[in-house]
């Protein structure tokens, strides 16, 4: 039922689930009614070098042991004499049968004194072998005296985790389980244990209380268990306000699955010779040296490994695709005129970089790009002023040396985008860049972005997203202005844009937009009953579903046939 009901996981547990005699046919049985994997909750104990073999051949993707200390000490606990010991011997059986074997311990009073020292023991044991340490809190036990309130637990689940990043084990929480990350204060570094996602902060067993109202996760944690605060009360809070930590608790998964997730992000364009193209934009980094509100990129991630970079590169030049080297920001990576060099010599379109070109007032780094190869910038300049630039960007000081930077690329390359994402903060300047532009670097194009709520790590709230109605006018204008300059300007027809039904018509030919790929956004986009009448819904991508959420649909206005013909 499991699988026919769309779980592409399946895990087998109990109890103890070796105790099946027919256990090796459960596995082969779920992988044939199609699982895509099937793993295993075990206490290992019964699991032998020839249980192990036959497992991994039935298809036993992987083991999660239940192993909660460091030595037979945990015999009195699990009331299993030589069971410690038995449990290790199962893990040896199967990481020598080649099956991933992950650990999950119990926090509770018997185990908290030791707990810390259980990622160095299986790292010397394992030499490393062990993936992952999952730690859970329960809200039930037959000895109730064995519970933890959430402030003790707290504190025995950051001491494992900096003895776990000490010896480089990764630890998580177990899904659903634990303490929601107010009870560490503002300690950046548990924030990893946790994966929030918007939606999340609805459980029945749950609840939230006054200390949650102004948390900036609140729409994804659920708050405190309904056991937990019956029984010891609320414990400590330290509601979570700072962006940065916010976004670092906001994942999907692990960290690796999340970095491999957005390396490359697929897109696709227009070249005004050569036509419709597709793109890969590939993030050489995560980090940024400025923290803009709007950008959805996980910027507290790791970089990815070299050679996935490289592999991303490679792939994209054989599939014929442009490669854009972006981030975070790009310039922080060692080794980024390697990359261009590399994306140059593999593809036959221009190469380009997405930067806020801030190291770019450098010009020894300007000439270093030029000569590996780069042929285009997209720059990111979210203000006409130090003031509202900084702030937007929220990192003093560095407006002045994008400007510089600009100053450097218009000089030295063929083709300049600079990029304005219009948010609550810069609105009111958006005619004032488009005069910069027009005079400090006329050859440049200038691109047009709309804020968006576009992932989990954006935030749905009007001080950041105005509404459509609220920037048309400025808009208008703008768009008057940049034709009375000469400036060229676009952007409004890629995802980052605006709904092409609010676009001022008159300044934009959609006719020549081309259609849109079916689930090409991969369900980012939404498109209400407005736009079935819509001359353009098979050109436009819709409205974000965030924005839905946030403001609603009713600003769409629907475009007739004659408007799309007449191109106005």
């Amino acid at each position: 039922m499991a699988v026919e009901g769309g779980a592409r996981e399946v895990v087998l547990g109990g109890g103890e689930p070796t105790l099946r005699r027919d256990l090796v046919a459960l596995v082969a049985g779920a992988r044939r009614l199609g699982a895509e994997q099937v793993a295993l909750a075990s206490n290992a104990t019964l699991i032998d070098p020839a249980l192990a073999r036959a497992l991994g051949a039935a298809g036993l993707a992987r083991v999660v042991v239940n192993l909660a200390g460091d030595g037979p000490w945990l015999d009195e606990l699990t009331r299993d004499p030589g069971g410690h010991a038995a449990t290790l011997r199962g893990i040896d059986a199967l990481l020598a049968a080649g099956i991933p074997v992950d650990v999950e311990a119990v926090v509770v009073r018997s185990t908290a004194a030791r707990l810390a020292l259980l990622p160095g023991f299986l790292r010397e044991r394992f030499a490393g072998a062990v993936r992952t340490l999952f730690l859970v809190v329960p809200e039930r036990s037959p000895d109730e005296a064995e519970l933890l309130d959430l402030d003790a637990a707290g504190a025995v689940i950051r001491a494992v985790e900096a003895n776990a990043r000490r010896v480089g084990l990764p630890v998580k929480l177990a899904p659903g389980s634990g303490p929601p990350p107010c009870v560490h204060g503002d300690e950046p570094r548990v924030a990893h244990l946790y994966a929030l996602t918007a939606g999340g902060g609805a459980r029945a067993d749950h609840v939230h209380i006054a200390a949650c109202d102004d948390c900036g996760v609140r729409d994804r944690c659920p708050g405190l268990s309904r056991e937990s605060l019956r029984r010891f009360g609320a414990p400590t809070m330290t509601p979570i306000r700072g962006d940065r930590l916010r976004r670092r608790l906001s994942l999907i998964s692990t960290i690796a699955a999340q970095v491999e997730r957005e390396l490359i992000q697929a897109n696709r364009d227009r070249h005004p010779v050569r036509g419709e193209y597709a793109e890969d934009i590939i993030r050489v980094v995560f980090q940024c040296n400025q923290s803009c509100r709007f950008c959805f990129v996980s910027t507290h991630l790791p970089a990815a490994a070299d050679e996935a970079i490289e592999a991303a590169i490679r792939a994209a030049g054989a599939g014929g695709r442009k490669i854009t080297l972006s981030g975070g920001e790009p310039t922080l990576h060692p080794r980024l005129l390697e990359f261009v060099r590399l994306a140059k010599s593999v593809s036959t379109w221009p190469v380009q970089l997405q930067t806020n070109a801030i190291r770019l007032a450098d010009p020894a780094l300007v000439q270093g790009l030029v000569a590996a190869g780069l042929d285009e910038a997209f720059v990111s300049l979210h203000g006409a002023s130090a003031a509202v630039a900084d702030a937007v960007t929220h990192a003093p000081g560095t407006f002045a040396r994008t400007v510089l930077g600009l100053d450097r690329l218009h000089a030295s390359i063929p083709v300049l985008q600079i990029n304005f994402v219009i948010c609550q903060a810069n609105l009111h300047e958006l005619c004032d860049w488009i005069v910069l532009l027009a005079e400090r670097w006329p050859r440049a194009l200038a691109n047009i972005s709309f804020v968006a709520p576009s992932t989990d790590v954006v935030p749905r709230e009007h001080a950041l997203v105005p509404l459509y109605t609220e920037v048309l006018p400025r808009l208008a204008e703008a768009l008057a202005l940049a034709a009375d300059r000469g400036l060229q300007i676009g952007g409004f027809e890629s995802m980052c844009g605006l709904p092409l039904c609010l676009v001022p018509r008159s300044l934009e030919r959609f006719a020549a937009i081309p259609e849109l790929a079916p689930g090409f956004d991969g369900g980012e986009f939404v498109k209400p009953a407005a736009c079935s009448r819509c001359s353009l819904a098979s050109r436009c991508h819709g409205v974000r579903r965030g924005y839905v959420a946030l403001h609603g649909e009713g600003e769409l206005r629907p475009v007739a046939a004659a408007a799309v013909l007449d191109g106005g």
